[in-house]
């Protein structure tokens, strides 16, 4: 747990850095790509010639005896709900962690929110909804929100993205924008890796014997040799994605969730990685363990074969979280911990004004 003393320190670099980011980098951006949620009603005045008849108040017109026409004004203000991930595998990161790059990018986002004057609430979850903090106007409530996140423990249990968008489509009644930034290593979003290994049937046979001698599992608890190329993708795999198979021809509950929330809400996805997530370095032995479940296995990265086939299925894993949102239509985007998430955020809001 952080001091006070240091937790403010904490608050007050990030809010100087998303400040300025909000004012050197997304001046006018946000508020152009997120739209209000519609037309309100502003005041009546007399029909005047030009006018579209379309908006004559027709109760006012009768009882003044002369046409009245209503006014509308755009409803600008917008109510923006975070959704954060804070799942064990939200530790993983080579330079920061996937989960301290999701506040610094939710403050930036929460601080364009105050600028625009709109209202900003929070959500945190892994495989429940762990707090919720409704949203308000205001600096104080953005202070307070980032100071909730700085304090956060990433929860060792997998993440269930269903439980939280339909959490938030009970709470949140009117539409709203809602960030979900997770990394998305959960059932029903990713498919089953073995149905994208049968046309790698063939070479997976010849390395058996290779691949098996470079791999254990149940490290720390009953270790014991994997058997083939096969054992390796699941044992591996399963630490970070959950099986769902793929060739079902109903979608999963995840999917059905997202779908349901991305019509109810402007839903934008922030999908965060680490390079070191994609390709393993040459150190030879090393022990992975998975944060969410404590499950271990040992691999040899100096086995290249190993390493090839670690990064296909990586890969394929993206791929299929890429795929699974646009079928849902949501907007998405990649942040990794490594890189300059603003100029990721900055080519995000030209692309979405574009569309």
């Amino acid at each position: 747990m952080l001091e006070v003393s240091e937790l403010l320190k904490k608050v007050r670099r990030i809010e100087i850095v998303a400040n300025r980011a909000v004012n050197d980098f997304f001046s006018g951006q946000y508020k152009s790509v997120f739209r209000g949620r519609g037309m309100e009603f502003n005041e009546v005045r007399e029909y005047q010639a030009g006018d579209d008849i379309r908006s004559i108040d027709w109760n006012v017109t009768a009882r003044a005896g002369k046409p009245f026409i209503k006014r509308f004004i755009e409803e600008r203000e917008l109510t923006i709900i975070f959704l954060i991930d804070i799942s064990g595998s939200g530790i993983f990161g080579t330079s920061r962690s996937k989960i301290e790059t999701a506040i610094e990018v939710a403050a930036t986002l929460m601080f364009s929110a105050l600028k625009n004057n709109d209202k900003v609430g929070l959500i945190t979850f892994a495989d429940s909804v762990i707090d919720y903090y409704r949203p308000r106007k205001g600096k104080a409530n953005v202070l307070k929100l980032i100071r909730e996140l700085l304090v956060i423990e990433p929860i060792a249990s997998q993440t269930d993205l269903r439980l939280v968008l339909e959490y938030v489509n009970r709470v949140q009644k009117r539409r709203a924008v809602i960030f979900l930034l997770s990394d998305f290593l959960v059932s029903g979003v990713i498919g089953d890796f073995q149905d994208e290994l049968a046309s790698d049937a063939s070479r997976l046979d010849k390395l058996d014997e290779e691949l098996s001698s470079g791999v254990r599992s149940g490290v720390g608890k009953s270790s014991g040799v994997i058997k083939n190329g096969r054992d390796l993708i699941d044992s591996f795999f399963n630490l970070q994605y959950s099986s769902f198979n793929r060739l079902s021809k109903n979608r999963s509950p995840q999917e059905k969730a997202i779908s349901i929330s991305s019509r109810k809400h402007d839903l934008v996805a922030m999908r965060l990685f680490d390079q070191r997530e994609r390709e393993f370095p040459n150190v030879g032995l090393i022990t992975v363990e998975d944060a969410e479940t404590g499950e271990l296995i040992e691999i040899d990265t100096a086995n290249s074969a190993i390493r090839s086939l670690l990064a296909k299925q990586q890969k394929t894993g993206e791929y299929q979280i890429t795929e699974t949102l646009k079928r849902c239509r949501v907007d998405q985007m990649s942040i990794e911990t490594k890189h300059d998430y603003l100029t990721d955020l900055l080519r995000f809001f030209r692309r979405r004004k574009k569309s």
